[in-house]
């Protein structure tokens, strides 16, 4: 008789694993999420699988990969997982995830979107435009519900190039190392080459009000021409620098 109840004890064992690790990815929109976001189609199993989208306003991203490290539930009791995602805006992404209770972590992860992506959360003047590639690297980052409490990346903006009125102006050094502070992400910046030179400081508050500060200055190999439409940052200042403020 014991041997019968080991065999069925054993039994709905498998069958209890078995359901864990099949449990369909459907299951993630039982998830509380805020009434604007919308999940799309849903395939694959909670551990590996696939969203095709997600909209949040007038964002979109999709599809969204992920892939979760079984090791690191056992061996830390943290539920991490390999993402990779995509957006119609030309974003994508991939890195590591992590979630232990408490806070959520993210590791070597690299996010490159195409500059013109942040028109929309920037007030340019008429006529300005931006872009290049910027690539986000984040080396490890960790964010507790009260806000960033690590972070070591960087931020580059590659083939940067800016489009005024009077031409386009190409090959802006841009680069920033990021940071926590005050519970939110803090970006300090510079760069120089012979046709422009720029420094720039860029935070983000915990609510996601951001401010960005900083200058230009015009080097040897800056257009002639283009100079005029710097006027709209004002008046240089003794050394030539155009300083510029935007709050959103």
């Amino acid at each position: 008789m014991w041997k019968k109840g080991l065999f069925g004890i054993g039994c709905v064992l498998v069958f209890a694993v078995s359901v864990v690790v099949h449990a369909p990815a459907s299951l993630l929109r039982l998830a509380p999420l805020p009434d604007a976001v919308r999940i799309g189609a849903i395939d694959g199993t909670v551990w590996q699988g696939e969203i095709a989208q997600i909209r949040w306003q007038d964002y979109t991203l999709g599809p969204i990969q992920w892939d979760v490290q079984w090791h690191r539930l056992v061996t830390g009791a943290t539920l991490e997982a390999a993402v990779k995602v995509r957006s119609p805006e030309g974003l994508r992404g991939k890195g590591s995830l992590g979630f232990n209770g408490s806070a959520l972590t993210v590791s070597q992860a690299l996010v490159s979107a195409p500059a013109r992506m942040l028109t929309g959360t920037i007030a340019l003047p008429p006529g300005v435009a931006i872009d290049g590639t910027l690539d986000l690297v984040l080396r490890e980052a960790i964010f507790a519900e009260s806000g960033c409490q690590q972070l070591e990346g960087q931020i580059q903006w590659q083939h940067a190039a800016l489009q005024l009125p009077m031409g386009q102006l190409e090959n802006i050094p841009a680069q920033a190392v990021l940071s926590c502070e005050n519970q939110g992400i803090a970006a300090q910046g510079e760069g120089q080459s012979a046709s422009l030179s720029n420094k720039f400081s860029l935070s983000i508050t915990p609510s996601g009000r951001y401010s960005v500060s900083g200058w230009l200055k015009p080097g040897a190999d800056y257009p002639e021409p283009m100079k005029a439409p710097l006027s709209w940052l004002g008046t240089p200042d003794n050394q030539g620098r155009y300083r510029f403020s935007f709050r959103g």
